[in-house]
């Protein structure tokens, strides 16, 4: 099984929409792939349809900017729900 748990897409700052990003995984021979977008879930959606329409595992995910002291710091997400208010 091939996985790719980090991946953005132009939401954030990668350069293909979510649907071409999950195209490419797929073609790529990916088994899995992750979207994690900075501090956004607005690909979802579309990358979760088209993994569904080329049978590619979606797992939704999102790099989190944080800051610890004085440092900024990511931290990968997945599978925590988009509509939660503290998070939001």
């Amino acid at each position: 099984m091939t996985i790719d748990l980090h991946t953005h897409s132009r939401v954030s700052d990668g350069t293909a929409s979510p649907r071409d990003l999950v195209r490419a995984a797929a073609a790529a021979g990916l088994d899995v792939v992750a979207l994690t977008d900075h501090d956004t879930t607005s690909g979802w959606a579309e990358a979760a349809d088209a993994a569904v329409s080329l049978g590619l595992t979606f797992l939704p995910g999102m790099e989190l900017s944080a800051r610890h002291e004085w440092r900024s710091v990511h931290v990968l997400g997945y599978l925590f729900d988009p509509e939660d208010a503290a998070l939001r």
